[in-house]
C-alpha cells in the first residue's frame, strides 16, 4: 500500500496517532517542539513515540518566533523542521534539516520562497481562499503544501486541478489512552491509497 501523493500529519501527540499514520504510510509526522505550546511534545515523550514507529520522518515544528533553534532540536532525533516566520528560516536551513514553511496566503509563500534562496523542502499553505489556477501557478513556482479546503468529497479533483507537492492533514487528542477516533484522517488517507485509485 501506499498514498498516491506527499502527505504530512502534524501536531501528532499520542502513539495512537503515530502508529495509525505510520501504518498508512504518511511521508512525515509533526511534532510541536516549544515548550510553551498547548500541543508541545517534550523530548522524552517525543522519544518514546518515535520508537514505535518507522518509515517516517519526524518534523519539528516551530510556533515561537525567536527560538534558539540549533539549542532546540539538539534533544530531537529530527528529519526537518517547520517555521511560520520568514526571519526563522536561514537559521533553520543552517541546523542540517530540510526546512518547511506555513504560509497564510500566496504573498507570504512566495516571499518565504525567496527567502530561502529556493531551498525549501515544502511550504504549506492554507488554501481555503485561493482558487485552484492560482493553485497551480503557485505548484509549478514551488513545492506546495495544501493544508484546507479538502475532504474525501473533493479532494482528488483539488490534486488533479492544482498538481501540488502533497496535503498536510493534523492529528489529534486521544479519547482515553490507546483509544482514538480516526474517522477523519482515515477517509482522506483511505481515498488516498493508490489501490483505491486504480
Amino acid at each position: 500500500m501506499a498514498l498516491r501523493t506527499f502527505v504530512r500529519v502534524s501536531g501528532i501527540n499520542n502513539l495512537s496517532d503515530a502508529r495509525y499514520c505510520a501504518g498508512m504510510e504518511v511521508d512525515e509526522l509533526g511534532f510541536n517542539i516549544n515548550a510553551d505550546h498547548e500541543n508541545y511534545t517534550d523530548p522524552q515523550k517525543f522519544k518514546e513515540l518515535a520508537e514505535w514507529v518507522s518509515g517516517v520522518e519526524f518534523i519539528g515544528e516551530i510556533t515561537s518566533d525567536n527560538p534558539d533553534l540549533k539549542k532546540l532540536v539538539a534533544d530531537y532525533q529530527l528529519d526537518g523542521l517547520q517555521v511560520a516566520e520568514i526571519a526563522l528560516i536561514d537559521d533553520a536551513i543552517n541546523t542540517g534539516l530540510k526546512v518547511s514553511f506555513v504560509a497564510n496566503d500566496i504573498v507570504e509563500a512566495k516571499n518565504a520562497w525567496d527567502a530561502s534562496g529556493n531551498k525549501l523542502d515544502a511550504v504549506v499553505l492554507n488554501n481555503s481562499n485561493i482558487s485552484n489556477n492560482e493553485l497551480k501557478e503557485l505548484s509549478l513556482e514551488l513545492p506546495l503544501v495544501l493544508t484546507e479546503g479538502f475532504d474525501e468529497s473533493n479532494l482528488e479533483e483539488l490534486l488533479n486541478e492544482t498538481q501540488p507537492k502533497g496535503i498536510a492533514l493534523t492529528g489529534g487528542d486521544e479519547i482515553r489512552p490507546g483509544y482514538k477516533d480516526f474517522d477523519e484522517l482515515a477517509d482522506i488517507l483511505e481515498l488516498l491509497e493508490i489501490d483505491d485509485l486504480a
